[in-house]
């Protein structure tokens, strides 16, 4: 009877598998494609996409690096620029505002953050695919 009993329990634990991290954490920056806005300052704050993101930090720091290669266009239009912003262009903010750290850090690495437009999200010029795994490998040094 304890073996039927032990064995039970084992499997209904089983089924019962929490999904891995790296998918939901995967899941929830491929949110940020869903992003309409965004604020100077307050970023994409109110939207779940932003949200799900930041109600997972610290453990989602070495997640949105990776995205940072991410060239998936999100919802936010300018109309002056005729630009949609990538998630890459999304963590890259993000990551900036959370370890408290200035762009200007990254410029040897071949990003530029203009100070043309008034929203940083529009103003984000990488000089190509190297540039991105450059920022990606100084903040995963961070």
């Amino acid at each position: 009877m304890k073996r039927l009993t032990v064995w039970l329990v084992l499997a209904a634990g089983a089924s019962c598998a929490e999904p891995p991290k790296t998918a939901q954490m995967d899941q929830a920056i491929s949110g940020l494609a869903h992003l309409h806005t965004w604020h100077p300052t307050g970023q994409g704050r109110g939207q779940y996409g932003y949200d799900a993101v930041i109600g997972r930090v610290p453990e989602i720091f070495p997640f949105l690096v990776d995205h940072l290669l991410d060239e998936t266009p999100t919802a936010i239009f300018d109309r002056e620029t005729a630009r949609n912003p990538t998630v890459s262009d999304a963590c890259f903010l993000i990551l900036l505002h959370l370890l408290n750290k200035p762009w200007q850090e990254f410029s040897d690495c071949g990003v530029f953050v203009s100070t043309v437009l008034p929203n940083p999200i529009f103003c984000i010029k990488w000089d190509g695919l190297e540039s991105r795994v450059r920022v990606q490998r100084k903040f995963r040094a961070l």
